[in-house]
């Protein structure tokens, strides 16, 4: 196995959209316990049973789309910006998920 997506290398057709829910669950793992809740307690805050989020956290999110997950985040008081850009001429088109610990007062609010 070389460099690059773990998922297209285990032959996933859906490889982008698998990166893109693992960070989120990466981040919602981390604002979880940044707050210090238990699974019990931010599974009533998600609106999902503990053993629900239990298997979402050990990497079963299959069954929630990028959006759910970001909903998550919101719940969880993180937010959550899509940008959408211009691509460098000398690549294709992407889909990248990131995390700023820098807070941009007043950014593209009006």
């Amino acid at each position: 196995m070389g460099l690059g997506s773990v998922y297209e290398q285990l032959g996933y057709k859906d490889h982008k959209e698998m990166e893109t829910k693992a960070t989120l669950v990466m981040e919602i793992t981390k604002a979880i316990k940044k707050k210090k809740f238990t699974q019990t307690k931010a599974a009533e805050i998600l609106g999902v049973s503990q053993p629900k989020l239990s298997s979402l956290l050990n990497g079963h999110f299959r069954g929630y789309s990028v959006e759910r997950l970001m909903h998550f985040l919101i719940e969880l008081g993180k937010d959550v910006d899509i940008i959408v850009s211009s691509k460098p001429s000398n690549r294709k088109a992407r889909v990248s998920v990131s995390y700023s610990n820098i807070a941009v007062a007043a950014k593209g609010r009006y």
